[in-house]
């Protein structure tokens, strides 16, 4: 299945790079460990958004877009990558934090300034209290002779890993692989629905576990639920399955709550980049990757299984963690 009839910018020659992790997967028992490295893209560092951005952005441009919104903490990746494609795309761009202005540019912020957003601080607030602020921001900007586009709304991003799912399945039928399973980040399950839903249009037995870095396992199924609506309402297509068929939802890396570390997280940075030399941040894949070892470690995978891991990037955040994973 492909989305050809839905509009579309190329920020990335996909397919990214998928391949092995030898000497990891067998510190953890895995042996059979592949990555999909969607932290391995040209635009802004890279990342997991890049794919969703180029369906909200086509349909920015689509509708005459000529300014871009978005939201987000002060170290958001998804903020970053906008400013990125806004660059290279020629759009003014506007990134709006519910946080206090820094005391030092650092991480996705100094990125952010360098690629020439411009940044708005509402403060301390609640997402809720942050998309009042910016329906706002709208209007005062329509009033001003602007047509502005906010990035973000979930059904439409989601099918950037909706395509993601096609992608990984032919890149592995060329190398010969089947996989049992597939492990990805759950956030705002934009990118992780959106993969279930492009699963639920293969012909596969493969088994999708989606690792809560963000919300209690209730939230999750929740807003889970709540995208696969909104891509459905999007595509209008029926998939071959709904995703409580295959798919497996898992809390037991969250923690003390989103962004707090835990040990077990950081040594799982630690972990990675000295047996691969390829680095994670501890907010979205450390978790991730640390759910993983405990699906290992709770028999859920088994040995022999073939696994896919998805790293979704986060580099810009990375470099503000060093009291984190220095400890």
């Amino acid at each position: 299945m492909h989305f050809e009839n839905f509009n579309r910018v190329h920020l990335h020659p996909f397919p990214t790079p998928l391949h092995e992790l030898p000497r990891f997967g067998q510190s953890i028992d895995v042996p059979n460990l592949y990555i999909k490295r969607d932290d391995h893209m040209l635009l802004g560092l890279g990342g997991n958004k890049i794919r969703n951005l180029e369906f909200w952005l086509g349909e920015a441009v689509q509708q005459h877009a000529d300014l871009i919104i978005a939201a987000g903490g002060l170290q958001s990746n998804q903020c970053r990558l906008t400013a990125a494609a806004c660059a290279k795309l020629g759009l003014p761009c506007i990134l709006v934090h519910n946080d206090d202005p820094p005391d030092l540019l650092e991480g996705n912020m100094l990125l952010n300034h360098l690629l020439g957003a411009r940044s708005i601080f509402l403060g301390k607030q609640s997402e809720e209290e942050r998309a009042t602020k910016i329906n706002l921001l709208v209007e005062q900007l329509r009033c001003e002779g602007h047509n502005p586009y906010v990035i973000g709304e979930p059904g439409l991003g989601a099918l950037g890993y909706a395509q993601a799912a096609e992608e990984l399945i032919l890149q592995s039928r060329r190398m010969g692989v089947a996989f049992d399973h597939i492990v990805i980040v759950g956030a705002m399950c934009i990118t992780s629905t959106g993969l279930l839903y492009g699963i639920s249009l293969q012909d596969t037995p493969i088994q999708v576990h989606v690792i809560s870095v963000e919300y209690p396992m209730q939230t999750m199924l929740i807003k889970t639920a709540e995208v696969w609506q909104a891509i459905m309402k999007r595509t209008q297509w029926e998939p071959k399955k709904q995703y409580q068929d295959f798919a497996r939802f898992h809390d037991m890396c969250l923690g003390q709550g989103y962004g707090i570390p835990s040990k077990a997280a950081v040594e799982t940075v630690k972990l990675l980049a000295r047996t691969e030399g390829i680095f994670i941040e501890q907010v979205y894949s450390a978790k991730t990757f640390l759910g993983l070892i405990e699906l290992r470690n709770q028999g859920i995978i088994q040995r022999e299984d073939k696994v896919c891991i998805f790293h979704t990037g986060g580099y810009g955040a990375l470099f503000t963690q060093s009291a984190i994973l220095m400890e």
